[in-house]
């Protein structure tokens, strides 16, 4: 069968007259009034509605209140923390060692690395010991 072989033929059709009634069908559809659909506000339902939350953003708030004065600092929470935790926490980080030394105040720190120093006294190490870890971590010795 071939599309050529087809009958064209209108299947749809109109009713008799129908565009000669279509503007006063339109018309008196836009006269018609339709009903508007309004809520009747009483008092005493805003009441009923309004007093429980009212209650609870009061709640809510006393709750929120209490609880804002018990954070505890940055400080009390470390000190909380022992420090094989946090040298375990640090060991499995991606935080290098220069970048813990950039957030440390050496302002008030009082170092002393010399033998008779207060960091020295509890390490027994020589001074060929020192010299190899230093040429192992790549430590100048001017900088020292």
């Amino acid at each position: 069968m071939k599309l050529e072989d087809i009958k064209k033929k209108n299947i749809y059709t109109v009713p008799d007259n129908y565009f000669d009634q279509l503007p006063t069908k339109i018309q008196s559809r836009i006269n018609e009034k339709t009903p508007v659909f309004r809520i009747k506000l009483s008092w005493s339902l805003v009441f009923k509605v309004a007093t429980p939350a009212f209650a609870m953003i009061m709640i809510l708030f006393y709750f929120g209140l209490k609880n804002n004065n018990t954070y505890e600092s940055a400080d009390e929470i470390l000190s909380q923390v022992s420090s094989q935790d946090l040298i375990a926490y640090l060991e499995t980080t991606d935080i290098t060692t220069d970048e813990i030394i950039e957030e440390i105040d050496f302002t008030d720190v009082e170092l002393d690395f010399y033998e008779d120093g207060s960091i020295m006294q509890d390490i027994e190490m020589n001074k060929d010991n020192i010299n190899t870890l230093l040429d192992e971590y790549g430590i100048d010795t001017d900088i020292l």
